[in-house]
């Protein structure tokens, strides 16, 4: 197993532990759930194709669902999430080499848009499905904003402070 393989497989079982044994166990009222299992797929190498940058997302959410007893919820908002990255990074790359925006000043403005909307994303089609109710859209609406605009913010601090 090479480099990139190796770093990406402790990733994966570091942030799914950390999500099912942590974050699963604190509880921050109904609008507010930590996601931090997002980072493995936000942060995967750029020059990963779209079909394994697929399949590891949708085998993070499955591992997550079976260790948490959802019933696929993870897994399809991960899919999703898997599916949208590539196409993302080509629209937000400000050269023609695709790589993960940094947190640093230059380009703090791509690195919020594409950890928001890919959050963002994820979270609105996970409690659309837990909820599945047209007629609770509002409390989805909220839970779907409050939840991302702190998990975004929990990213960017942890992505602070384990960057070189």
């Amino acid at each position: 197993m090479n480099r990139v393989g190796l770093k990406i497989g402790v990733n994966f079982a570091v942030l799914l532990m950390l999500q099912v044994f942590v974050c699963n166990s604190i509880y921050l009222g109904i609008y507010l759930n930590i996601q931090i299992y997002l980072m493995f797929i936000l942060f995967l190498p750029a020059g990963l194709s779209a079909l394994p940058v697929l399949l590891l997302s949708a085998l993070m959410g499955f591992c997550v669902d079976l260790l948490s007893g959802d019933l696929g919820l993870h897994l399809a908002a991960c899919t999703a999430m898997g599916y949208v990255r590539p196409y993302l990074l080509k629209r937000i790359a400000t050269s023609d080499q695709i790589e993960i925006p940094s947190i640093n000043r230059t380009h703090f403005v791509q690195y919020f848009i594409y950890t928001g909307i890919l959050i963002f994303l994820h979270h609105l089609l996970l409690f659309t499905l837990e909820t599945f109710d047209l007629n609770d859209i509002l409390p989805v609406m909220i839970r779907t904003l409050f939840s991302a605009v702190v998990n975004i913010i929990l990213i960017c601090f942890i992505r602070v402070l384990t960057s070189r």
